[in-house]
Parts: structure tokens; sequence; C-alpha cells
């Protein structure tokens, strides 16, 4: 559109853009009949769709949402093109699932797989920043399961679906608390805890042999807090 051909007082424009008037019934018709053809491809994607998405499915929907996005209001585009698109989306999903169940390395590809997260109460450092997973991230997700610290954890898997996974140690022992730091518990008068000290950045239970203050054995950080149990 040229600039002389743009005025504020375009009524027209402001409501119908470029297109006749008569094109918004069009639009109404394009909407309603790829509203049903989307309806129905997510159907034959099966129920995961409704549910916590895979990489591969959130895919399907992200380049769903571009698909029909042209089709319902670009005058120069036709229905028939998009709903091709449709139909070649739902027969590679369904490809890729049938590949995926005749092969674990297809399905290892498409899915991903579960990671550690935390192991017997001390933080996997390094799989946290191949996920891109902050302590305080990690921390909040455990404080919404009703997790007080570390202690408590034999493993927390991030799963291939996004989602965490907690399994508890049948008898908690001492550990790094999940509350924020101005929210900290003081050091325990007694129990298990009592004079015990973790590491602020992995989790890791000071030994009697160990010196808190010094380096962590386990990560080499110099920065430890009191035990929590």
């Amino acid at each position: 559109m040229k600039k002389e051909e743009i005025s504020l007082g375009d009524w027209q424009r402001w409501l119908f853009g470029t297109a006749p008037p008569a094109f918004t019934l069009e639009v109404l018709l394009r909407t309603v009949l790829v509203f049903a053809c989307v309806l129905l491809v997510m159907r034959l994607l099966g129920r995961r769709m409704k549910g916590q998405l895979s990489i591969g499915e959130l895919a399907v929907v992200l380049t769903l949402g571009g698909i029909i996005g042209g089709a319902l209001h670009n005058p120069e585009m036709g229905v028939l093109p998009s709903l091709v698109v449709l139909a070649t989306i739902l027969a590679m999903h369904r490809l890729v699932n049938w590949l995926a169940f005749k092969s674990s390395a297809v399905e290892k590809l498409e899915q991903g797989e579960a990671s550690i997260l935390v192991r017997d109460g001390h933080l996997e450092l390094a799989t946290m920043h191949a996920h891109a997973i902050s302590q305080e991230q990690l921390f909040g997700l455990l404080r919404n399961n009703n997790v007080a610290h570390l202690g408590e954890l034999r493993r927390v898997y991030l799963e291939a679906n996004g989602r965490l996974s907690f399994y508890k140690l049948p008898q908690p022992q001492p550990g790094l608390s999940v509350l924020p730091r101005a929210d900290a518990p003081p050091p325990a008068p007694d129990g298990p805890a009592q004079g015990r000290r973790v590491c602020a950045t992995c989790g890791h239970l000071a030994t009697a042999t160990d010196h808190a203050g010094a380096s962590c054995s386990r990560c080499t950080a110099e920065n430890w807090l009191p035990a929590t149990s």
C-alpha cells in the first residue's frame, strides 16, 4: 500500500482492510471449515495431544497455527492447500509414531529420554546446566510438591515430556533446604541434622571427615549452610 493511500478517516479500510466487505462472510465460512478440519486432525492425532506435549507434538501444534492463519483471512490464499498440509502433517505424525513404536532409537530421537536432576539428595549440576534449569527453578517445583529439603529425595527425574517425577527416600536424611534463603530454617538444635552442614550449591552433606568451610568434595564450591531434617 502506498503512503498516499493511507487515511486515518478511511473506516472501510479499518474494518475490512483491502478486501471487499463481502470477504467477511467468506472469512466466516473459511473459519468454520478450517476449524472443523483442525478438530478432526487433532482427534486423529490421539489423546496425547490433549495432555502434556512431547517435542514432536509441540512442533505439530505450532505448525498448525502457522497453517490455518493464512487460510482464514488471506483472500489470495485458498483453503485447499492448507487442508493438504493438515493431511500431510497427520500422515507424518502417524509415521513417526509408528517408527518410534518399532525402534527404540527412533523413539529416543523423537521423544527424548528422562534425565536425573537429583540423586540421593544431591543436585546433578551438569544435567541441570544441560537442560537450562536453575537451582531456584528446581527448588520452586520441589516446593510445589511439598518437598522441604533435598534429603527427602532419592531421585528426581526430568521426564521426556517436561514433567518432573519424584521418588522419596524411605528414611529421609539431613539435606539442603529448598526454601528461599530468607525463610531458611535455623540450625537444628537436636536430631540427625544437629551440627551438620550441606553444600549450598549441590546439596552434598558434609561427613565427619569433611571440613565445612573448605571446598565441597563433590562440586568444589565453598558455600555451606546448616543441614535441615
